[in-house]
């Protein structure tokens, strides 16, 4: 599910920076609980789980990653999400609120997380 999620959010704005990415999926999970995604707390919510799927994804062609670690869908990304069934509600809504995030800044994603879910937004003390 996580690589659909990933799909989705791209084909929701065409060019996706990686921490809006983590931002967006961070937050589905926390609404939907679908991917069991495991998160830890930073600026933006940091997972192994979200860098894995996006290397994943590149290597089998269905998005690319282009300089400043944006990433958007290849032709072949593009057929794919065209296959998932828009209309079952499992992916109706979750896309309804990738839209919606989509629309924000990462500023403003950030801002959210902080207010909604304090726990995950400490700063991190790792350098």
């Amino acid at each position: 599910m996580l690589d659909i999620w990933i799909l989705m959010a791209l084909k929701a704005e065409g060019l996706v920076d990686r921490n809006k990415i983590m931002a967006i999926v961070f937050l589905l999970e926390r609404a939907y609980g679908l991917t069991k995604t495991c998160f830890v707390p930073g600026r933006i919510p940091w997972s192994r789980d979200v860098e894995t799927a996006l290397r994943r994804l590149v290597e089998i062609g269905l998005i690319e990653e282009l300089p400043e670690r944006a990433y958007r869908l290849t032709e072949e990304g593009r057929r794919a999400v065209e296959k998932i069934p828009m209309k079952d509600p499992k992916f109706r809504y979750p896309y309804a609120d990738i839209k919606f995030f989509t629309r924000w800044d990462l500023d403003s994603l950030v801002e959210y997380i902080r207010l909604n879910y304090p726990q995950y937004a400490a700063v991190s003390l790792c350098v």
